[in-house]
């Protein structure tokens, strides 16, 4: 009974993470009427993180890659369209001027993500630590994603030999 309950709160919180989460973040970063926090932001962010590579590095018999490299790509969508939510919030700096404008916000978070930092925007003072942050999760996803392939596939490979 407990593990049948189990199962079933773990589908539920898997459909808000994986489902309601990016949804909400989408229609947030166009709606110029809502707002979510840094802390809803940061929570997100680690659920589907922690989510993503809790399922790829525990399920030793689920070899199935596409599915966990699916999870740790959605996983950057609500990292990058969250970060974007936020900067739309609170605003980039373009020569001097702030601006609110979605794309904006996106193409920001895009080029934090990977680190690029072509220098056109810079976030406003209140966001800065939270750039550096975003920047920071993308340096460190990049390795990760490569390692949940390569040992998805090693499994894969190990029965086969």
């Amino acid at each position: 009974m407990a593990n049948r309950l189990y199962e079933i709160l773990w589908k539920l919180w898997a459909v808000i993470v994986f489902v309601g989460v990016p949804i909400g973040y989408t229609a947030t970063l166009f709606n110029p009427n809502s707002s979510l926090g840094a802390g809803v932001l940061i929570f997100s962010v680690i659920s589907i993180f922690a989510t993503s590579f809790w399922n790829v590095f525990t399920r030793l018999r689920d070899y199935r890659l596409g599915p966990q490299i699916g999870k740790m790509l959605l996983a950057v969508y609500v990292s990058i369209f969250g970060f974007a939510t936020l900067y739309r919030q609170s605003g980039l700096v373009e020569s001097g001027v702030v601006t609110h404008e979605p794309w904006d916000a996106l193409y920001f978070s895009i080029v934090t993500w990977t680190t690029l930092g072509y220098g056109d925007f810079q976030p406003v003072e209140t966001v800065r630590l939270l750039a550096a942050l975003q920047a920071m999760l993308g340096t460190l996803f990049i390795p990760l994603l490569l390692a949940a392939i390569v040992f998805t596939l090693q499994k894969y490979e190990l029965p086969n030999k």
